[in-house]
């Protein structure tokens, strides 16, 4: 991962960068040691890094340091300990009833994955602020922490409403809504690719017919349509 292209410094003091922007969202100076997902700019001379390049921090090492990846694809991780290197991060931002977002967090959100793009269309201001519908899945509204999602990008939205018609059209084609699943369906898992028989919808999930578990009951993100029970043959 080479030096990041697109960064803009927004504020400097003294002579220094305090404030910038990195596809759409602020990022300000802290003091300390980086964390994954920090952006640093390099004031070390070294041939695999842009003098004066921004890097994103994109992983914790187990000895407890932080590593970038240079112009030519090798990790470091020392480097950024050094005085010379300045550390961004994230500005918070509140988001508000209406805004995109994308799920950052490791919470198990049952059925929304991490970067997954979502709609905020509630905000109770507690300790699970945030009710979130997907873009671009058939889901119920979730409500979820405040540190589980990030804002989004007007990139990253883009693409999660491409996403979402492109899924339309598919399944408007069989006359169903998204992931609107039927009983006798022939579905494979997307996981490791097995093959079963939907033997129970309900609202949220779907109960999959497997041969070793019985039927289990999955997010319809965990699947694929391979046949709907209106095209079998067997069914005819």
């Amino acid at each position: 991962m080479a030096a990041l292209k697109g960064v803009k410094p927004l504020d400097m003091v003294d002579g220094k960068i305090t404030k910038i922007a990195y596809e759409g969202v602020e990022y300000e100076r802290v003091e300390g040691e980086a964390e994954v997902g920090d952006l640093v700019l390099n004031g070390r001379i070294h041939p695999d890094l842009t003098a004066d390049g921004f890097y994103e921090v994109i992983r914790e090492e187990v000895t407890g340091w932080v590593s970038v990846k240079d112009d030519i694809g090798d990790y470091h991780s020392r480097v950024l300990g050094i005085t010379k290197t300045a550390v961004f991060r994230k500005k918070h931002v509140r988001l508000k009833v209406g805004d995109y977002a994308k799920v950052a967090g490791a919470e198990d959100l049952d059925g929304i994955d991490e970067g997954d793009i979502v709609w905020v269309t509630d905000d109770s201001k507690d300790d699970e602020p945030y009710l979130i519908i997907p873009i671009a899945k058939r889901r119920k509204a979730l409500w979820v922490r405040e540190e589980t999602l990030v804002p989004a990008t007007d990139a990253e939205i883009t693409a999660a409403k491409e996403a979402k018609a492109q899924r339309t059209t598919k399944w408007a084609k069989i006359g169903r809504k998204v992931d609107e699943y039927k009983v006798g369906d022939i579905v494979a898992y997307v996981e490791d690719g097995e093959i079963c028989e939907e033997g129970l919808v309900d609202d949220d999930k779907v109960g999959c017919l497997t041969k070793q578990y019985g039927i289990c009951r999955e997010w319809p993100n965990k699947i694929t349509l391979i046949t709907p029970v209106e095209a079998r043959f067997d069914r005819s």
